[in-house]
């Protein structure tokens, strides 16, 4: 049975001061919300190693080791991994000068019935991203400038993760506990939550990272320089849905049928189709949980409106936010007795 509340007067000045000073918190937090959410995410994923460290060296020491751990073995290898892919991404730049692949562009353009050449193109595009790279390098000053704000954002972000590995357990029996909800329905939107989140972080993630590490491999063995830039691109697209890795190696394959290597294309078109995207396919089942699949639609209106909301972060926090408003939904049409679809 639910805990009912008896609206006294009492009551309602405790939940005013509630609203009031959870307000405040809400103010106070939102300047960090990204750090938070952060290491909201890393801690969720992390906390059961971090547990079974705990068992061994305690929860302080287990949840410090596990906070450096993610450090340098997330971090690092990232950053490694970016630095390699931008000096690739400037290298393909610098490569549309060249006369080889001007006078490619030059054959491929005939093809298409295109009056401009190659080189006007590039001078196009060259303007165009001049003019952008004036409102980018304006947003690096303005970064720049809130290095304070970075700092004790980033403090923030290793307090709360460390504390989320030390104390999450404690936090849900605090749920649990606080929640006017009845014990089945409270385990019932844990659980709910688990699974939703597991299936948009872990599982988006993983399946992301498969079909990027198999491009890099495709494209390497095919001969192209950049490798690492396309595995990059390939991943951050991977993340979103609808999109995904064949917005990459669709028109790498129609650049290599441009310029004369159809075997090279076909292998290209067979292997994007059959293993870089059916992978997902094949990976999905095995760390996405039953039930916790939402209806495309609202992934999608999820996943962009997080964006919008909450950044890059939103990415795996909105699907997550729509699935538990609509169990929230589902929960009160059971107590009132009305059988829906599931959406």
């Amino acid at each position: 049975m639910s805990r009912r509340v008896r609206f006294t007067q009492s009551t309602v000045f405790l939940w005013a001061l509630l609203l009031v000073f959870g307000g405040v918190t809400a103010l106070l937090f939102l300047p960090f919300s990204q750090y938070v959410l952060l290491a909201g995410l890393l801690g969720y994923v992390l906390f059961p190693f971090s547990r079974r460290l705990a068992a061994l060296v305690g929860r302080t020491l287990g949840a410090g080791i596990t906070v450096v751990l993610a450090l340098v073995s997330v971090v690092a290898p990232f950053a490694f991994v970016f630095v390699v892919a931008l000096a690739q991404a400037q290298s393909l730049v610098s490569g549309l000068t060249r006369s080889s692949v001007v006078d490619t562009s030059d054959a491929v353009l005939d093809r298409l019935g295109v009056e401009m050449g190659t080189m006007e193109l590039v001078d196009l595009l060259t303007e165009a991203v001049q003019t952008g790279s004036q409102g980018l390098l304006g947003n690096v000053y303005t970064l720049v400038g809130q290095t304070t704000h970075l700092l004790i954002g980033t403090v923030v972000f290793l307090f709360v993760f460390y504390y989320l590995l030390r104390d999450g357990d404690r936090l849900v029996a605090w749920v649990r506990d606080v929640t006017p909800l009845s014990r089945a329905e409270t385990d019932d939107l844990i659980e709910r939550f688990d699974r939703l989140l597991w299936a948009s972080l872990v599982g988006t993630v993983v399946v992301a990272a498969v079909q990027a590490v198999l491009t890099g491999i495709a494209f390497n063995l095919l001969g192209f320089t950049n490798a690492v830039f396309w595995t990059l691109v390939t991943f951050l697209l991977s993340l979103l849905p609808v999109i995904g890795a064949s917005v990459v190696w669709i028109p790498a394959s129609a650049y290599l049928l441009f310029v004369g290597r159809i075997a090279d294309a076909v292998v290209l078109l067979v292997v994007g189709t059959f293993v870089i995207s059916g992978s997902d396919n094949v990976i999905r089942p095995f760390v996405v949980h039953r039930g916790a699949q939402l209806n495309t639609g609202l992934v999608v209106v999820g996943i962009f409106g997080g964006l919008a909301l909450f950044g890059f972060l939103g990415l795996f926090v909105g699907p997550v936010v729509v699935g538990l408003a609509k169990h929230l939904v589902e929960v009160l049409a059971d107590r009132h007795g009305v059988n829906g679809d599931e959406a």
